[in-house]
């Protein structure tokens, strides 16, 4: 059985009750998650279905019950469809939301292989960054690279026009999940910080953290949000050191 056969048979809605075989089951996947928590490993798991999350969520859950409480900052990365009731459970849990922006918006993919499979009221819900930030839990952005293009500037504009990024103005693929540039840019700082225990450390320009930032060549605040990903990097700095400069760059840096 080739890739493709098993890709169609997860998808077929021909055959009722059927969503695939997990690898874990759930109390096994639980008792996992539960034993990684208690030596205080940090989870990180990759769900992309809204099965696969509900079960990633149960079982982060239930570690929690059978561990404590404690600041474990747990992450689910891709997220593509969320059942809306299990949206409310990621703030709840202590769940770090990793979304990869730069999917979000209506490819050939969603267009020609998602929609059609999942049908109107599920794709409601295909990549619901908004309503996820909306919940007040932690939303942060990631790119899966190499999969995909690791150019944060392109996915923070998707996240902001849930349009591709090439494509211009133009109506939004599900309007409602799209974030503000300020939120899109602290998945893409703070919050990544956040997930990793640095935040107070790096991930916002303040007195006392390390100077990690770069230069770009325009104020993307100032730009048509459909043509951030235009800015180019003229300057990075690591700790206060330059690690590199454009050609487009003039004036001092850190050495």
């Amino acid at each position: 059985m080739d890739v493709g056969d098993v890709f169609r048979r997860y998808l077929d809605l021909d055959r009722p009750g059927y969503a695939g075989k997990p690898d874990l089951e759930a109390d096994a996947f639980a008792r996992l998650a539960a034993a990684i928590d208690k030596a205080r490993f940090q989870i990180h798991i990759h769900a992309i279905g809204d099965r696969a999350i509900r079960m990633s969520l149960d079982a982060l859950e239930a570690a929690r019950r059978e561990n404590g409480p404690r600041d474990a900052r747990p992450l689910l990365a891709h997220l593509e469809l969320i059942d809306p009731q299990d949206i409310p459970r990621f703030r709840r849990i202590g769940v770090i939301a990793d979304f990869q922006p730069l999917w979000a918006y209506a490819d050939s993919y969603i267009k020609e292989l998602t929609i059609p499979k999942l049908g109107p009221e599920r794709s409601r819900w295909l990549y619901p960054i908004g309503s996820v930030a909306a919940s007040g839990a932690v939303v942060a952005g990631g790119s899966d690279w190499s999969v995909s293009s690791m150019n944060p500037l392109e996915a923070i504009q998707v996240a902001v026009t849930r349009r591709g990024p090439e494509e211009g103005a133009g109506p939004a693929f599900l309007p409602e999940e799209r974030i503000d540039l300020p939120s899109a840019i602290a998945a893409y700082t703070i919050a990544g910080a956040y997930s990793a225990f640095e935040e107070k450390e790096t991930g916002s320009i303040e007195v006392g953290k390390a100077a990690d930032l770069v230069v770009l060549d325009r104020n993307v605040f100032d730009v048509p949000p459909e043509r951030i990903h235009e800015a180019k990097v003229l300057l990075t700095l690591l700790e206060g050191r330059e690690v590199f400069r454009g050609p487009g760059f003039v004036g001092g840096a850190g050495k």
